[in-house]
């Protein structure tokens, strides 16, 4: 659940700030892989894989898919300045890219820090341990301080479609599902803590089902039994992931 909260946080700032949210899922997935593949062939051919002609591809294919989209951004830039907004919904735009690009700045500026922190932590590492993280963390480093800069610059762009578009809801309509859903995840955690995992599923999705969601006793009784089987079923009965004891539990014993 934690995972899950972190991502899912990180996600809704990638979102709001415009990171492109795939690359981190690659990244994840793709991660293992390519460090396993960077030791076996640094292990048996040394530097010299770097130079092979389908390295080489991939390497030109990669720079393209990087700079690319740059240079189609600053000619579709040069192309608007033809276009003639009136002046409010301009300066509607300039300050709301401004307030936006400050906080890319804020974000750009703890990935920055963060980057920093890990290379400087590998600064010791021997030419084998040290070779993946130098690998991308002095890359993906030089892109996050380039955007570091572009944000404290006011070079940021943002999409246009997404300022005043759509219909917005009420700063308190969206407080109130915020601290809503808030006491529902943390009340999970309780839930999970008293009675285990096993009964927390179907129980707390009983209890949002008809108190938040409103709905139907029926399609409630089979929404929860269907996430109790695959619960049970998955962790279970198929993994067996041994689960710790309920607080309940413990303290009736």
């Amino acid at each position: 659940m934690i995972v899950v909260l972190f991502f899912g946080a990180l996600g809704w700032i990638l979102e709001k700030l415009q990171w492109p949210r795939p690359p981190v899922l690659l990244g994840l997935v793709l991660g293992p892989l390519a460090e396993n593949r960077l030791f076996l062939s640094t292990d048996n051919y040394g530097l010299a894989w770097s130079l092979r002609p389908g390295v080489l591809i991939i390497f030109t294919v990669t720079l393209f898919g990087l700079f690319y989209p740059m240079i189609k951004e600053k000619r579709k830039r040069r192309e608007s300045q033809n276009s003639s907004l009136p002046f409010a919904v301009a300066t509607e735009e300039k300050r709301a890219d401004r307030n936006r690009a400050r906080r890319g700045a804020a974000f750009s500026f703890l990935v920055v820090a963060a980057l920093a922190m890990a290379l400087w932590q590998s600064r010791n590492f021997g030419f084998r341990a040290g070779l993946f993280p130098w690998a991308i963390g002095f890359p993906v480093l030089t892109l996050a301080a380039v955007q570091l800069i572009l944000d404290l610059t006011g070079r940021t762009r943002f999409k246009a479609e997404e300022i005043g578009v759509g219909t917005e809801l009420a700063q308190g309509v969206v407080y109130k599902r915020t601290v809503s859903i808030c006491i529902w995840t943390v009340g999970y955690f309780v839930v999970i803590w008293l009675v285990g995992f096993s009964l927390a599923v179907p129980l707390t999705t009983i209890l949002y089902l008809k108190i938040a969601g409103k709905e139907k006793w029926l399609i409630t009784l089979i929404l929860s039994f269907i996430a109790w089987a695959f619960f049970y079923g998955l962790f279970e009965y198929g993994l067996h992931i041994p689960f710790p004891d309920p607080a309940l539990l413990s303290w009736l014993k």
